[in-house]
């Protein structure tokens, strides 16, 4: 068998550009709108979400302006499943705590980042910042799940990849 020499991912990572500075970036903005998210009910609300965290200091600089993220919104609203996520009617519970016991008797916390429902359908949205990973499903499932035993109806769950905008229903 020959012997080869193979690129690692994070070298491989690091040469197209995703370098630490980047990912630190990365990690600054979907801060961000993941705190933007949290704190909406719908689409019409992110103005004032965006007002809000520039008031408070959060958008202080080049690297993340209420411009930039009013654009990147934008874009990932085109979407006709994101736009009908954040619509009206809707119930919405945004980050919000499920408690259940484990089969040792212990209070276990789940916390899904937004459930709607509409009285027939049940949305269990989890935004992700990174790239995939299969936990992830299973983080999702678990929601699922917990879910289903409140009685809550039509249970569906997704992860929204938001940087590249891509949507997987679990």
């Amino acid at each position: 068998m020959k012997t080869e020499f193979r690129q690692s991912n994070r070298s491989r990572d690091f040469i197209e550009g995703d370098d630490e500075q980047q990912e630190l970036s990365y990690i600054k903005v979907g801060s961000v709108l993941h705190e933007i998210f949290s704190t909406i009910r719908t689409s019409a609300d992110i103005p004032r979400a965006l007002q809000q965290l520039q008031t408070d200091g959060v958008l202080y600089d080049d690297e993340v302006t209420r411009e930039k993220l009013t654009l990147m919104l934008k874009k990932r609203l085109k979407d006709k499943r994101v736009r009908n996520w954040f619509s009206d009617g809707w119930r919405l519970f945004n980050e919000c705590s499920i408690l259940r016991l484990d089969e040792h008797g212990e209070l276990v916390e789940r916390r899904p980042d937004r459930v709607i429902t509409n009285g027939t359908e049940t949305h269990i949205i989890d935004f992700k910042f990174g790239r995939p990973h299969a936990e992830y499903h299973d983080q999702v499932s678990e929601y699922m799940q917990l879910l289903r035993s409140m009685g809550m109806p039509g249970v569906k769950g997704w992860l929204w990849y938001v940087y590249s905008n891509r949507i997987e229903e679990v």
